[in-house]
């Protein structure tokens, strides 16, 4: 199944909103992207106009096209955290991090809680921030 770019884009906002920022979390790769892709957000797009001034102020009429092309790939670096994490919330867990996501699973389904999976293959990243989100928020510290 294909889906659009902005449908990526829009499961890359809602997994980067469900990851939990957690030491349990901090070798993944995503307690990395999710940061520098909110700081992007923030920033990204005054530095693009910034930019833009700066080459229309101050560089020949000449340049000025490479100021605005210069810009505009600013603005795409956000999109571009953005869509990796949309594309890395619909991958299947590797056999170490499913055997992990099961025994979360089982976990909290012995303190009354109950999680499966919406991937059709399988649990995949999105379902792992999910139950470790949940796991983080009701079973004791031990038993992460």
């Amino acid at each position: 199944m294909r889906r659009s770019f902005l449908q990526v884009l829009k499961d890359g906002r809602s997994y980067a909103k469900e990851w939990p920022h957690h030491s349990v979390t901090a070798a993944f790769t995503e307690s990395r992207v999710i940061p520098v892709t909110r700081k992007g957000e923030q920033w990204t797009p005054a530095i693009a106009v910034l930019n833009a001034v700066l080459y229309y102020q101050f560089m020949p009429p000449a340049q000025l096209a490479q100021g605005i092309l210069l810009s505009l790939i600013m603005l795409s670096l956000p999109l571009q955290g953005l869509y990796w994490l949309g594309w890395r919330a619909k991958q299947p867990l590797s056999p170490r991090l499913k055997s992990w996501y099961k025994e979360l699973q089982n976990k909290l389904k012995g303190s009354g809680e109950y999680c499966q999976p919406k991937g059709k293959r399988g649990p995949d990243y999105h379902d792992l921030a999910v139950i470790i989100r949940r796991a983080l928020d009701t079973l004791p510290p031990h038993e992460h």
